[in-house]
């Protein structure tokens, strides 16, 4: 626990220290556009908590692969802090990424063996486990990066992810690095979270901090799934980072749909469309941590009561259809906010 609050103190201490920096150098995000904050809000979470990270490695026994790791995790972070400052384009962006997890994957020497048993028996990758570790690995990097787009909701979302990695993984080579993890996190969320004492300091992740996080929590993942001795099947795992990349798949299909490009940013998130139906940020905030938080319990419980992999895959699919439809038509979830709403305070005391 030492470690943990160590880094937690160190990683505040540098969020402090960084914020008039990153005003001074011009590390800021600007409202207008897709950009509804109302003032210049500085960007070095990304920046502070992987330092956080990094000091709180040295502090704690780690498996070998979390060495190459860490290294793409800096190298996502230098390039979302460019980025963040100057707007790299996506082609430099994709190149970084790519990078990143090639490093993670042949230097650490962690990889997608297996699917587990999705389909009721055992499905092993072969030759196609590198391709499949390396799109896994970059799918969690962009859909971590695409929900944060209201306050405390990355972090939110990657705070869910990790407690439940800490669940499974207690006892593990990794437990360490999972509570280093969550004490980072938690110390942003100090910056970021929408509480009224929270605006005087309020801090944004940029693309620095939600690609890194994307790319540990896979690493780690894919560590605790796969080997002679997994603590998760691979299928669970999917339920514990399900919001995220239930809105990225969504996100994509949606835009295929609309005759856009499935790479195109836009507007159409359901956090944005769930604010543009009228909920406000917080309601919103709430409902994605909630059913994130929903998503993360069934995948403990189906792993504690060793439900088959065919089964929670095909729920898994369930959920993601209804995350879809949610999407398509926001009004179910503003109804059913408003219910609650008058089931709680009594209508017309809101």
């Amino acid at each position: 626990m030492t470690s943990f609050f160590l880094t937690f103190v160190v990683t505040v201490v540098f969020m402090f220290v960084l914020r008039p920096v990153a005003v001074a150098v011009g590390l800021v995000d600007v409202p207008g556009g897709r950009k509804r904050h109302g003032v210049p809000v500085p960007l070095v979470g990304g920046i502070c908590m992987s330092t956080g990270l990094g000091f709180g490695t040295t502090l704690v026994d780690h498996p070998a692969f979390w060495n190459p790791t860490i290294l793409s995790i800096y190298l996502l972070v230098v390039v979302g802090t460019v980025d963040d400052r100057f707007e790299l384009s996506a082609n430099v962006r994709l190149i970084a990424q790519t990078c990143a997890a090639l490093l993670v994957v042949f230097a650490s020497g962690i990889r997608v063996a297996t699917l587990g048993a999705p389909l009721f028996s055992e499905l092993s990758l072969g030759i196609l486990s590198v391709p499949f570790t390396l799109l896994f690995i970059m799918t969690l990097v962009n859909a971590f990066n695409l929900t944060d787009g209201i306050d405390g909701l990355a972090g939110g979302l990657a705070l869910l992810s990790l407690v439940a990695m800490a669940i499974v993984g207690v006892h593990t080579d990794v437990f360490a690095l999972v509570l280093l993890l969550i004490a980072v996190v938690l110390a942003f969320l100090l910056f970021n979270f929408p509480f009224r004492f929270v605006q005087p300091v309020r801090t944004f992740m940029g693309d620095a901090g939600s690609t890194f996080l994307g790319l540990a929590i896979a690493a780690i993942g894919i560590w605790l799934s796969q080997g002679s001795n997994p603590r998760l099947s691979p299928v669970v795992g999917l339920w514990l980072v399900s919001v995220p990349v239930f809105d990225l798949f969504s996100t994509i299909i949606r835009r295929l749909v609309e005759g856009k490009s499935p790479f195109a940013p836009d507007h159409g998130h359901l956090h944005h469309v769930l604010i543009d139906s009228g909920l406000s940020r917080r309601a919103t905030l709430t409902w994605m941590l909630t059913v994130s938080a929903l998503c993360v319990c069934i995948g403990i419980i189906g792993d504690r009561f060793d439900v088959r992999d065919g089964v929670m895959l095909i729920a898994w699919f369930v959920a993601g259809a209804a995350y879809y439809r949610t999407l398509r038509h926001p009004s179910i979830v503003v109804k059913i906010v408003g219910n609650i709403r008058s089931a709680v305070i009594g209508p017309g005391l809101d």
